[in-house]
C-alpha cells in the first residue's frame, strides 16, 4: 500500500511540473490591392447612315470607389464630337453614356468625372449616332473616331 502511495504522489507531483503554459501569437494579414478592370467591352460600333443610335456597352469591376468619365478621340472645336475620313471630311455625332444600374449620365469630355460608389459590377451603356445629315452627295468613305473611357480610382 505504501508503495502505491507513492506513486500516485509522485505520478501528482510530476503533472503539476507540466502544468504551467508559455504562449506566443503571430499577427496575419493580407493587403488587397485597389482594382478596377473592364470587361464586356463591344470590339465596334458601326453607326447608322439614318441618325438613329446606335448602342453598345461595357462593364467596370472595381473593389473600391471610382469615378468615371468618357470622351472622343474627336472633337470641333472643343464642344462637337466627329468622324472623319481620310480626305478630314467630318460628320457631327451625338454621344451619350449611362449607368445602367441608376440611369445616371458619364460625364462627356469636360466636367468632373460621376462619382461612384465602387464595391460592384457596374454595366454602362453608350449610345452614339451620326447628328449630321448624310445626303446624296455624302462622299462614300470610311469615317471613324475613338470612344475613350476613364475610370479614376
Amino acid at each position: 500500500m505504501k508503495k502505491t502511495f507513492l506513486a500516485i504522489t509522485a505520478l501528482m507531483m510530476g503533472s503539476h511540473a507540466f502544468s504551467a503554459t508559455a504562449t506566443s501569437s503571430i499577427p496575419m494579414s493580407v493587403e488587397i490591392a485597389k482594382k478596377c478592370t473592364f470587361s464586356n467591352v463591344a470590339s465596334e460600333m458601326i453607326l447608322k447612315e439614318d441618325g438613329s443610335d446606335t448602342t453598345a456597352g461595357y462593364t467596370v469591376t472595381c473593389n473600391t470607389p471610382y469615378s468615371i468619365s468618357t470622351d472622343n478621340a474627336k472633337w470641333y472645336e472643343g464642344w462637337y464630337s466627329y468622324i472623319s475620313n481620310a480626305q478630314n471630311e467630318w460628320l457631327k455625332t451625338g454621344v451619350g453614356t449611362r449607368a445602367v444600374r441608376d440611369n445616371t449620365l458619364v460625364t462627356l469630355h469636360a466636367g468632373t468625372p460621376l462619382a461612384r460608389p465602387g464595391y460592384s459590377v457596374d454595366d454602362y451603356e453608350v449610345s452614339i449616332h451620326v447628328s449630321t445629315p448624310i445626303t446624296a452627295t455624302t462622299r462614300a468613305s470610311v469615317y471613324t473616331d475613338t470612344y475613350l473611357i476613364s475610370v479614376y480610382y
